[in-house]
């Protein structure tokens, strides 16, 4: 049985149109993956992208980290807390807390990420007698982790120091060992 030419030209002709449109597809998916990360490079919180753009906050996380990871990951990834450093928000040394997350040119400890979490929750000062966090209104303010205006985030902190909510997510994940390498690193 001979292979009828015309059929064959048809389906070659379909066979590369398929293969264009595969690549074309791949191309538009990495593009948009690559505008998702740009969106949360450029300030945007992970939450607040996925809800623009209706899919779940864990989608934006896994489009975030295969094209290069948030900024946290790549800015602090060699970080590491030496026993002279201390929280920058009660001052307890490395070697006087439980973990001690490092940030640029500030650390902030695990009794004071849930002080900053509660407070976060409560919105009301909470003093203890190590350390002292309050909403901060301030627009002009910035989050010693991240650099984001209060005008742009919710920050706690006390007078010198401020963290916003993501920064204070990523401490959490941190503590709760959920790092994106799920080591015992203890930077940010």
């Amino acid at each position: 049985m001979a292979l009828d030419k015309d059929l064959l030209a048809a389906a070659k002709a379909a066979g590369d149109r398929l293969t264009a449109a595969d690549n074309d597809a791949r191309a538009a998916r990495a593009d948009y993956h690559h505008a998702v990360r740009r969106l949360h490079l450029a300030g945007a919180p992970l939450r607040e992208v996925a809800q623009a753009l209706g899919i779940s906050h864990q989608r934006v996380q896994q489009m975030v980290q295969a094209t290069g990871g948030t900024w946290w990951t790549r800015v602090w990834r060699t970080r590491r807390v030496g026993p002279d450093m201390a929280c920058s928000f009660c001052g307890q040394l490395s070697e006087q807390v439980d973990k001690l997350i490092a940030g640029p040119e500030v650390f902030i400890c695990d009794a004071c990420v849930e002080l900053a979490e509660h407070v976060q929750h409560t919105h009301k000062p909470k003093g203890t007698t190590r350390a002292r966090i309050e909403p901060i209104s301030s627009q002009k303010v910035r989050c010693s982790f991240c650099g984001r205006k209060g005008a742009q985030v919710e920050l706690v902190g006390d007078t010198g120091n401020t963290v916003c909510r993501e920064c204070l997510e990523l401490c959490r994940r941190i503590l709760e060992d959920r790092s994106p390498s799920n080591d015992r690193v203890t930077t940010t």
